[in-house]
């Protein structure tokens, strides 16, 4: 009895994408560059991919979502800069 194998589907690179984005995917690494017991440089990776509705399905905080060092969300200090810059004049 023989067994035959079927042969895999090929995956493109946009359903390789789009599986990447909907489940998402989580990189971390660190890489430190030593000579004799000196460390010469030293890489912290943290790299989450995901879409936006796969990274809040999970908890991620969004950089638009965290708070700066007043407390104050971002989004809600900008339209207050961009206010402020339109009151300078500019001489020349």
């Amino acid at each position: 009895m023989s067994l035959k194998l079927e042969p895999r589907r090929d995956l493109s690179l946009v359903d390789l994408l789009d599986r990447i984005l909907d489940k998402g995917i989580v990189i971390n690494g660190d890489i430190s560059l030593s000579v004799g017991k000196v460390e010469l440089l030293s890489l912290k990776i943290n790299l989450v991919i995901a879409s936006l509705e796969t990274a809040k399905r999970y908890g991620l905080r969004l950089p638009w979502e965290t708070e700066s060092k007043g407390g104050e969300r971002l989004q809600e200090k900008a339209p207050r800069r961009l206010s402020t810059l339109r009151n300078y004049k500019v001489v020349s």
